[in-house]
């Protein structure tokens, strides 16, 4: 016997004969043996360590929900992320592939420079060429506005070169199926000559 339940001993012989028993289960002085014993130090530990155990399974609880939320946060993100990699990849897919089915033209081509006759160095669009045969980065050519509106940008393949252009000029001669391709000079267009070239239009 340790020395916790001698002591619990002690205090029940002292109480009890203090407070003798009556035959309907209440002792004198009103003293309710339940209430004694729920105030006894074991009593007190026990329903410290209740109120401790349970509080700690509600924070277990707790802790578990928050972990389930946050897991359900983290797959509701990896999803949207997926979500959009997806859109992206099939916007792209799309743009690819239309580019591919754009129809390839045939265009007879020929070629003058900033300082033909009758040229002022500044296109139909107003781009100034007297420096340069780009603008923005796209060579420049002269079409006919009724089968390729100006400010078009177009792809051409020519049997040495291919690139990108705007169609940025026309030209009294540049009719149907034509184009007229910008560089330096006239004595340079004169090297090229004339001959037929693939477009298609990107934009």
């Amino acid at each position: 016997m340790n020395q916790y339940n001698i002591v619990l001993i002690i205090f029940f012989i002292i109480l009890f004969s203090l407070c003798p028993l009556e035959i309907d289960g209440h002792v004198n002085n009103n003293i309710d043996i339940k209430k004694v014993l729920q105030n006894t130090p074991k009593s007190s530990y026990e329903n410290a360590i209740t109120t401790i155990v349970t509080k700690a399974e509600q924070i277990k609880k707790q802790k578990c929900k928050r972990q389930q939320e946050l897991t359900l946060l983290k797959r509701e993100q990896e999803l949207r992320k997926k979500q959009v990699r997806l859109e992206k990849q099939r916007k792209h897919s799309g743009i690819e592939e239309n580019k591919a089915n754009i129809e390839w033209l045939t265009f007879h081509a020929t070629y003058y420079g900033k300082d033909c006759s009758g040229c002022s160095g500044i296109t139909a669009t107003g781009i100034n060429v007297h420096e340069t045969i780009y603008f923005k980065g796209f060579r420049i050519v002269a079409v006919d506005p009724t089968i390729i509106p100006l400010g078009t940008i177009v792809e051409i393949k020519t049997p040495n070169e291919r690139f990108n252009a705007i169609a940025a000029d026309k030209g009294g001669a540049i009719k149907g199926y034509r184009l007229d391709i910008l560089v330096e000079s006239e004595s340079i267009s004169a090297q090229y000559g004339r001959h037929d070239v693939q477009l298609r239009i990107i934009k």
